[in-house]
């Protein structure tokens, strides 16, 4: 789970409200009150989601969760990060999605773009931390998206 990157994402957040430097608060190694906060609310959805699908043993689908989520990284390659994100820099220049990638997993690519874009849009930048953030998100929303379905299968 990358929950520094969730509770960094969300004090950056708050700090831009404060029109504080949100770059220097997201890279200090100790997590602010609003950040411990919804990280927790992140693992009690996560754990809550798990523990439904866990109980009527849908093991596939909490796999296929945890892949699309991470998968969503290639899709977002494409955007514009902060001037300090080298790592993220490095894999741009080495790997581009082939075409018919990013047709097939058309949906995915746009819950990606929409996800970060309003990530960036409160922050003012792109980094790892709103990476694994966005890792977090779709991971979330497709478990429940998944517990909806299920759900209505079994009634």
């Amino acid at each position: 789970m990358h929950l520094e990157a969730v509770c960094d994402t969300i004090d950056g957040y708050y700090a831009s409200l404060s029109k504080k430097d949100v770059h220097a608060v997201m890279h200090e190694p100790q997590v602010g009150a609003i950040g411990a906060i919804g990280g927790f609310c992140f693992i009690l959805l996560k754990v809550s989601a798990l523990a439904y699908l866990l109980y009527f043993e849908y093991y596939i689908t909490i796999i296929g969760a945890i892949v699309f989520s991470r998968f969503s990284l290639f899709f977002a390659l494409d955007l514009e990060y902060h001037k300090s994100s080298h790592f993220i820099k490095s894999i741009q220049e080495s790997f581009t999605t082939p075409i018919w990638i990013r047709l097939l997993f058309l949906p995915f690519s746009l819950l990606t773009k929409i996800i970060l874009t309003l990530v960036e849009k409160k922050i003012g930048f792109l980094n790892g931390d709103t990476l694994g953030f966005n890792i977090e998100i779709q991971e979330i929303i497709y478990l429940n998206i998944a517990i909806i379905f299920l759900s209505q299968s079994l009634q």
